[in-house]
């Protein structure tokens, strides 16, 4: 007698076992048995879903914008107070968030705080030097 060839998976685990049927138990539980598997799975838009914290992503995300603020309100010294006092604030409310457990980048928030005080300092500071070096120049002349 000559034997069908092979599934796909290799052969089945009983050779007296019919090749459509599948090994292992994973047909219906016996009566009484509680049914194995995972369960139903979570509803659509849990925020539990894939084992997060729950923190709502808009919370996570005034770190981020905190920081890209705070950033270039140092790097950008002509419009710093323009761009560093939204990243004091937002670095601020990132703390708080993460403080409270609302979200999990609080660290970006405090760099985003601290770079938007530096870069509004710098700007503040800039500008002071431009109007006394105006003032000299027009006094000298």
């Amino acid at each position: 007698m000559t034997m069908p060839p092979p599934p796909p998976g290799g052969f089945p685990e009983d050779p007296n076992q019919s090749y459509g049927q599948p090994a292992g138990g994973y047909g219906q539980p016996a009566a009484g048995q509680p049914a194995g598997g995972y369960g139903q799975p979570p509803a659509y838009g849990d925020p539990n879903q894939y084992g997060g914290s729950g923190g709502s992503p808009s919370k996570n995300n005034l770190g981020g914008i905190a920081l890209g603020l705070g950033i270039a309100s140092v790097v950008c010294c002509i419009i710093g107070p323009l761009l560093g006092i939204p990243a004091i604030i937002l670095g601020r409310m990132s703390q708080q968030a993460a403080e409270q457990g609302l979200a999990t980048n609080g660290g970006m928030g405090k760099t985003g705080f601290i770079l938007g005080i530096v870069g509004t300092g710098l700007c503040v500071f800039a500008w002071i030097l431009n109007v006394i070096g105006t003032i000299s120049l027009n006094s000298l002349s």
